[in-house]
């Protein structure tokens, strides 16, 4: 099996159904493939006994010029050993995709450039929406009905793709107030810092750590192959 697996990878095929298939970088364009991949059909999905890997590169689709309205499509991701996107595959019907195809295309050569840790189970499947209503390209509308997960056991702490410094507060600074604010915070199946309160409070400083971490941004955490919303505490350090 294991040898079977070295040699199906070596294609790396990224198929949609009705399109012809794009193999990795480098490699020659493959015939159609309308099913899935010969990865993606004996590929895991996470679970209780299968550890999630964390995002550690996401690129948002460069969409071509002339795109207009909503995209979005559903994307099958075959996770490899080493946590790169050995197969893509749009799952979208037929009937909903875009009339351009080119901008099917610039998902599927968006989501080959992920990159993941290496998972502990290889290969791995993944599923995830792509489109163009949010910042970073990803749409996760699944896992919203959940309550928010804490990290830690299977679920790691999340990637950390947009860091933004707090502002010292002018008022703490002449009073030579410092320290850490240390924060609960919930981030949504986006990424996207939607709440955060004081654990440990530090007088005139909270404000502007609680600030800070709202414009911070999160690759999506995964959980039986779908982005969860996950809580966690971070530390916010005020240093003259």
């Amino acid at each position: 099996m294991t040898a079977f697996l070295r040699d199906v990878a070596l294609a790396a095929l990224v198929t949609l159904p009705g399109v012809a298939a794009v193999a990795s970088p480098g490699a020659q364009p493959q015939a159609t493939q309308a099913g899935p991949g010969p990865l993606e059909q004996v590929a895991t999905r996470p679970g209780p006994d299968v550890a999630l890997p964390r995002v550690v590169s996401h690129v948002a689709p460069a969409w071509p010029p002339g795109t207009t309205g909503a995209v979005r499509l559903r994307v099958n991701l075959v996770i490899d050993a080493e946590g790169r996107v050995a197969e893509a595959r749009v799952t979208t019907p037929t009937s909903l995709l875009p009339r351009d195809p080119s901008e099917v295309a610039a998902v599927l050569a968006a989501v080959r450039q992920w990159r993941f840790e290496p998972p502990s189970t290889a290969p791995l499947l993944l599923s995830t929406y792509v489109g163009t209503s949010d910042d970073d390209g990803v749409v996760v509308p699944s896992g919203r009905s959940r309550p928010p997960l804490r990290v830690g056991g299977v679920v790691g702490p999340p990637t950390k793709i947009r860091h933004v410094p707090p502002t010292y507060p002018a008022e703490a600074l002449s009073a030579g107030i410092s320290g850490v604010v240390i924060l609960e915070i919930t981030v949504d199946p986006d990424g996207a810092v939607v709440d955060a309160r004081p654990v440990r409070s530090m007088p005139g400083l909270d404000a502007a750590a609680i600030d800070s971490v709202k414009q911070w941004r999160y690759a999506p955490t995964w959980l039986n192959g779908e982005p969860v919303s996950i809580v966690l505490t971070v530390t916010v350090n005020f240093q003259p």
